[in-house]
This record gives C-alpha cells, structure tokens and sequence, in this order.
C-alpha cells in the first residue's frame, strides 16, 4: 500500500483548484495531487507523475486525440489506474462506464452544495477498481492503494451561501416565422453531456430532430441507444433514406456527412460518407445549409457547446431564410467556440442557457 497520487483533469481553472484543494485537505498525509486542463498538458505530466487514479471532467474525456477519444486513450496506457469522471448532466453515466470510467458523479449546478460531490469522489478513490481491471490484476500492475481518510474531515458542513434568486432567460418567439416542423441542432466538444441535457428534458408532441454532433464512428449508435433508453422521444441513429417523422430524433452517424432534402410533405435524411469539412465528419455545416434550403423558416436552428466555427455559416444561412435560431451561452457551455462564432456573425437570435433550451424548443416549435 502506497500514498495516493491523484491527477486531475478540467479546463476550467477555478473548478480545477477547488477540487485540487480539497483533496490536498482531505488525502493522507504523504499523498500528491496534481492537475492538468487539457489532454495534452495532462498527457506530458502523467508520463512522469505515477498516478493511483485519474480524476476528470468527462467533456474532456470525450475531445479527440489523435482520432481517438481522450478517456478511453487513458484507459489503453494506465489500464491499472481508476479513472473516476464527473459532468453536468445526471443521464450519462453508462456511457462514461463504456469509454472506460471506473465512476461517474454529476457534477453540482451553481448554487448546489459541493460537499456530496467531494464525498463521492473520496468513496469513489477508496473504492480503487479501475474499469478496465479484471478479476486477477495483470503482470506488472499494483492494486489500488486503499486508505483511511484524515479524521478531520469529518466536520459539519458549513451553513448553506444565500443565492441570488434565478432570473428565468426571456425566451422570444420570433415574429413572422412560420408553422416549425423541424428542428437541427449542432454540437461538438461537451456535447454529448448538452445534448443529454436537452433531449431528456423533451416531450411530445415536436417535429423530427436532426442533430450532427461530431463523434466516431460505432459511439454515435451507441450514443443514440442510451439516450434512447431514458428519453421520451424516440432516438435513432440516421440512416440513409430515413424520412423524418414527428417525435422522433436522428443522430448522424459517425464518419458520414449527414443532410436533408423536401421529399413530397416530408423530409429525407441523406448519411453519406465525404471529405472533412472543418476537420470534421459529420459537419454541422452540411446539415444547417441542407435545411436552410429544404425548410427555410419553417425549421428551429440550435447550436450547441463546440472548438472550432462548424455550424456557424449554416446557421446564418437558416437565419437569413427566416428561420428562428438559438445559441447557447458563454456560462453554460463546454467550450464557447461554435456558439461564439455564430453569435459575433449574427446567426443567433437568441443566447440561452443550457438547460432553459428545452424550454425554448418547445416554446417555438409546438
């Protein structure tokens, strides 16, 4: 039995050193933690550190590296170590479990107290089983040090802040605009954990839902699955011909470009295979510039959390042909990159926070 070395993985700084504080105050003596914000940083410093486990943002976990996702690349080089993951949405923890997670734990909302959160992550490093482990340890590879807390974190908890009231984020629904009978959302880095978010969230009755949210090939059937099991829509991963159908959400396959043609009172969903377009394929764009001209006004633009500007350019398109779109904000997202390209060239018509989108989607396209 060893001292723990416990890395930490975030890009956001201040959520990083709050979570690396209290578990410098809560380890064993003799124990070390240390910290990274992005899978390069964290790849350099953990060939030196000797982790005992990996603690980590799962928006991370799921940016590309090396046309791999980062989380099941760490599975593959510490295969001993647990890697523990937390994220914003409660619903995806079976997919974390299937990148290679040993744990998954929801990250707390603003206002929500933290000390759960830091007892689950405590539980979950004395637990010490990585996900890849199995039933006889390999050749080479120490067991999981076990450990007893310091008695001193057994305090009270401190007496809950006062919380500025929540200001609900005026939702518009734009003059002019005609009957919505499809909506086409983008999504990169973090999406996975938005989209989560927004698709539980929905109910019936809507129209059918495109959505390209760039992911590999095979996680995006895989992904379409899960959501299927806990959503009250029906989730799909596309297939070429599919006809869109109402109350019904259509993923884009991993490495196929996916689009949308008027077929008759319908539309038809076209998934083919094509050069990357942003560096990306499924690109956002391709979708949001087949429905600007298959829907015209009559379809709801969302872009979500992503790096890069894929969507952006679609977006404006839809806007200019009149339809109502949607970005999400600074605060909520993963990395504000899609979202902020599409603002600062005037795609967005409205800037709303992840979790008051579902509501907007309803407003605008019921």
């Amino acid at each position: 039995m060893g001292n723990l070395r416990v890395f930490v993985i975030d890009n956001s700084i201040a959520f990083q050193n709050a979570l690396v504080q209290e578990l410098n105050h809560r380890l064993p003596e003799g124990s070390a933690v240390d910290s990274a914000t992005q899978p390069a940083e964290a790849q350099k410093k953990l060939s030196s550190f000797g982790a005992t486990a990996i603690v980590m943002n799962l928006a991370l976990g799921a940016m590309m590296v090396n046309q791999e996702k980062f989380l099941p690349l760490l599975v593959k080089h510490f295969p001993s170590v647990p890697i523990i993951v937390y994220g914003i949405s409660a619903n995806v923890g079976s997919t974390a479990k299937y990148l290679g997670a040993s744990e998954y734990l929801k990250k707390p909302s603003a206002g929500e107290p933290m000390q759960p959160f830091y007892d689950g992550i405590i539980e979950a490093l004395q637990a010490g089983k990585p996900a890849a482990a199995s039933a006889s340890p390999s050749r080479g590879a120490s067991p999981a040090p076990q450990f007893t807390p310091r008695p001193d974190i057994h305090r009270a908890p401190p007496p809950p802040k006062p919380t500025a009231p929540t200001v609900e984020p005026e939702i518009t629904i734009p003059a002019g605009n005609g009957s919505i009978n499809l909506v086409a959302i983008g999504a990169s880095t973090g999406g996975t954990e938005a989209l989560s978010a927004i698709l539980t969230a929905l109910q019936p009755p809507l129209p059918g839902i495109v959505i390209v949210q760039h992911i590999p090939p095979r996680f995006s059937k895989l992904f379409s699955e899960r959501l299927n099991g806990i959503c009250a829509l029906t989730i799909k991963e596309a297939a070429d011909g599919d006809i869109v159908q109402p109350n019904h959400v259509y993923i884009a396959p991993g490495g196929k470009h996916m689009s949308v043609t008027k077929q008759g009172g319908s539309y038809a969903i076209h998934c083919q295979p094509g050069p990357p377009i942003h560096s990306v394929c499924p690109a956002v764009d391709v979708l949001f510039d087949s429905v600007a001209e298959a829907a015209g006004k009559n379809v709801l633009g969302v872009i979500l959390t992503g790096i890069g500007k894929d969507g952006a350019a679609g977006l404006l398109k839809m806007r200019k042909n009149g339809a109502p779109t949607i970005g999400q904000d600074a605060a909520t997202c993963t990395v504000y990159g899609m979202p902020k390209v599409a603002f600062d060239i005037g795609a967005v018509q409205q800037q709303l926070p992840l979790l008051s989108i579902p509501k907007a989607i309803h407003k605008i396209a019921r």
